[in-house]
């Protein structure tokens, strides 16, 4: 591959992981919206994969801009920036654990209650299903249940 080619795929990449930051904050941002409005329904997009991505690439990216430019730096300090890749993945996971269970406790301290079976699994994220009160949540089963039939 040559290098222009390589460094558009990468710049691609870049463009993209700021697209999948943006629906991560977006996702937050509405969900926190819908909070303080009390709306009814609160669907949570448990998107934590895209701020991993969204923050992990780029910063690998800037370590092979770095060792492009100043090889004799990646050389030197080699170990450390393995364990500090090592360790920023650590983190990132983390981060994304302990936001996605803040945002969780955050609805359900709104007095929101989790509907089990109309929560779902998709490709993208998990989307988790929240109430102001348990007749809704009976409401979105039955509709769910009739769908399926």
């Amino acid at each position: 591959m040559n290098n222009k080619l390589r460094q558009s795929v990468i710049i691609f990449f870049d463009v993209l992981c700021i697209v999948f930051l943006w629906i991560g904050y977006d996702s937050i941002r509405q969900t926190l919206i819908e909070i303080n409005a009390q709306v009814d329904i609160i669907r949570i997009g448990n998107r934590d994969g895209f701020f991993i991505v969204g923050i992990g690439f780029p910063l690998l990216h800037l370590l092979n801009i770095t060792g492009h430019f100043w090889p004799d730096f990646i050389k030197k300090y080699q170990k450390s920036l393995n364990y500090g890749v090592i360790g920023l993945v650590i983190i990132l996971l983390t981060a994304g654990f302990v936001g996605s269970s803040w945002l969780k406790l955050r609805v359900a301290n709104a007095g929101y209650v989790h509907c089990r079976y109309v929560s779902g699994v998709s490709a993208l994220a998990k989307t988790l299903v929240y109430t102001k009160d348990v007749k809704i949540c009976k409401d979105l089963e039955t509709e769910a249940r009739a769908r399926r039939k």
